[in-house]
């Protein structure tokens, strides 16, 4: 059995944030994971250029199974990345191969569309697919987006995972101004939501007293600036926190940069927080670096809209309404007035094993009749 992977990097202009793409955090996982991954031999494109000689990528995937080719130098930057598809690149793996690869699974709907309509394409290949990201104004999207390349990329898949039900109704909600409703039902029944899943679900093991963890990207989707703009606020009433951040160069009086190369220092420093924050701002996607939290017994303060309530339950103690609200619960976490809640099971709930059972259930015969072609 032979997968070609559509890639979707993000950060790979950033040697110093190679560990933490998104992409290569998934598929790392998902390959840990998974006794297919173990069974299959992968072919992963990987770009060439500014960081095609940092032993990172190398070592992430140290899979006897996995067969990383370099691509062409591409932006990573999301907006540009999405429309640089590299033709040229994939008609030498199509020949390369001699076109034998029994799955496509794509990261990238907008790359599948191009990948699909091209003559390489061969028809016995199945496309599955999951969409880190889409170009909808929930995202912060510019008016001029790719969302429309990403449907018709989506349209090209067996199934389509996305992060949350949440994340698949503001997909359809926006497809519906655009296309027909037959389309946007066949985009229902091709999207489903797949959840990202945790590497491990331990309990918290003690914690420095009040400290607080901003994990997420510097950005207005994150809500970085009024989080920040809230500390200062707090910092100037009381002196007696800290906020620890993968931000490197934020620099504030209260400020400990806890980002590391290696995932593993990375975690154990996080496990050290009394707990995390999510100010996601028309963010409707799931947090990744809230998963990381939870995984190694972070708690965290979240707001109580977008794909949050669905992801840790109504009864989740740590949901907020407002932005005052958020001042207000972090002072009484701080002073201990709202008790540190146990979050083992939410991590339990998420981890990869189980998820990835669904992502391979898209109908009971599927990977059946995959490995008969195979055989035939």
């Amino acid at each position: 059995m032979r997968v070609l992977v559509i890639p979707n990097y993000t950060n790979f202009g950033q040697v110093k944030d190679i560990n933490r793409d998104s992409f290569l955090l998934v598929f790392k996982s998902f390959l840990d994971n998974t006794q297919i991954g173990k069974e299959w031999e992968w072919v992963l494109p990987y770009p060439g250029g500014g960081m095609h000689n940092h032993p990172g990528i190398i070592n992430t995937f140290e899979y006897p199974n996995v067969t990383m080719l370099q691509m062409d130098p591409i932006d990573c930057f999301p907006a540009k990345m999405r429309v640089d598809y590299p033709h040229k690149f994939f008609e030498k793996v199509i020949e390369k191969y001699e076109g034998k690869f029994n799955l496509v699974w794509s990261h990238l709907p907008e790359w599948t569309n191009l990948f699909k309509i091209s003559r390489i394409y061969n028809k016995l290949q199945p496309i599955i697919g999951y969409c880190h990201w889409s170009e909808i104004p929930e995202n912060g999207a510019r008016t001029e987006n790719s969302f429309w390349t990403n449907i018709r990329g989506i349209l090209q898949m067996e199934v389509c995972g996305v992060n949350s039900e949440y994340q698949k109704s503001v997909i359809l909600k926006n497809a519906a101004l655009d296309f027909k409703p037959h389309i946007v039902e066949k985009l229902d029944k091709i999207i489903q939501p797949w959840y990202l899943g945790c590497d491990t679900a331990t309990p918290s093991n003690g914690y420095d007293d009040k400290t607080i963890v901003f994990n997420h990207r510097e950005g207005v989707y994150t809500g970085s600036k009024w989080f920040f703009e809230t500390m200062d606020e707090l910092w100037k009433e009381r002196q007696d926190f800290k906020v620890y951040t993968t931000l490197k160069e934020m620099g504030k009086p209260y400020t400990k940069y806890i980002g590391a190369a290696d995932r593993k220092v990375y975690l154990n420093r996080l496990s050290k927080a009394h707990f995390g924050v999510g100010t996601f701002q028309g963010y409707s996607a799931w947090s990744m670096s809230t998963t990381d939290g939870f995984s190694v017994g972070v708690p965290y303060l979240l707001p109580n809209d977008f794909c949050y309530p669905e992801m840790v339950g109504d009864d989740y103690p740590l949901l907020y309404n407002s932005k005052k609200e958020f001042k207000e619960m972090v002072i009484k976490l701080l002073d201990g007035d709202i008790p540190r809640p146990d979050v083992t099971h939410l991590a339990q709930a998420l981890l990869w094993e189980s998820q990835i059972e669904k992502y391979w259930n898209v109908d009971k015969n599927f990977i059946g009749n995959l490995r008969k072609e195979f055989n035939d």
